[in-house]
């Protein structure tokens, strides 16, 4: 007696022909991040860098401030040296693949102002305030001579 095994081995979609295919997309869950994370300081350098999730992966990435219609930046960083008031602003960027884009929504950038620039307020607004003093001290001084 003559006996026979067979075995069968079944991989999903190998089968029925056919392989699985990786989900192809645009970019998703586009965000920013932003370094320093702590307080930027006038003239500090700032790092601002956009991440996905796409596949394929992006591989263009655009910058912007709200408010202005041209991109500021490309490149998945965008880099402020000595970063001042006029930087501050809201920025997003925008994540390109072949299937699609996603912009992250905006993060804050602004200045703290270092303790140097208060200090010149500080100083010019007394300054102002001892000549308007001394101005009305002679003023009125002359006045009552009369």
């Amino acid at each position: 007696m003559k006996t026979e095994v067979h075995c069968f081995l079944r991989v999903l979609g190998v089968n029925q022909g056919m392989w699985l295919k990786q989900q192809k997309n645009p970019p998703k869950s586009v965000s920013v991040s932003i370094s320093p994370s702590a307080e930027i300081v006038e003239g500090d350098s700032v790092t601002l860098s956009c991440s996905s999730d796409s596949n394929p992966p992006a591989l263009n990435f655009s910058w912007f401030k709200e408010n202005q219609s041209l991109a500021v930046g490309s490149g998945q960083s965008f880099i402020i040296s000595s970063f001042n008031s006029r930087h501050s602003g809201r920025y997003y960027c925008e994540a390109q693949n072949q299937h699609g884009s996603q912009r992250s929504a905006s993060v804050s950038v602004s200045v703290k102002e270092s303790s140097s620039s208060l200090i010149r307020v500080t100083v010019g607004i007394t300054a102002a305030v001892v000549l308007t003093s001394v101005m009305l001290l002679v003023f009125f001084g002359l006045l009552i001579r009369r």
